[in-house]
């Protein structure tokens, strides 16, 4: 296994880690049904083109619309938007282009740009 191969692997066990270990955070004092853990695992195929690009794969596409229709509330939407943010800001070289692509590539639409600066708080369905 190549360097930047191990590299990313070490960094997709951390974030997997982290996610999950985040699982039980509240939003404004509503506990939103939706986990981190859960996300993590849906998305967690989507990485890959997240950060080396080449093809969506359909068990990506298959997260995003699994997560995005597990969104019920706006609870829900918020914290897997926060789950989404925290997540990516552990994963180096992951091209947030690629990210925000991703719906579209997988024939659907987020209601919010996944960035750095994205504020969830202000997150609402479209």
């Amino acid at each position: 296994m190549g360097k930047i191969a191990k590299s990313i692997s070490l960094t997709m066990m951390v974030v997997m880690v982290s996610m999950l270990m985040g699982d039980h955070y509240h939003l404004h004092g509503v506990k939103a049904e939706i986990t981190c853990e859960k996300v993590t695992y849906w998305l967690f195929p989507c990485i890959s083109y997240g950060v080396l690009g080449g093809t969506v794969s359909p068990a990506c596409c298959d997260g995003v619309k699994t997560s995005l229709a597990a969104c019920k509330t706006v609870e829900d939407l918020r914290k897997k938007c926060q789950c989404v943010k925290d997540g990516a800001a552990l994963i180096p070289a992951l091209n947030y282009t690629r990210v925000n692509d991703i719906p579209a590539l997988c024939g659907t639409t987020c209601p919010y740009q996944v960035s750095p600066d994205v504020d969830c708080s202000k997150v609402t369905f479209t």
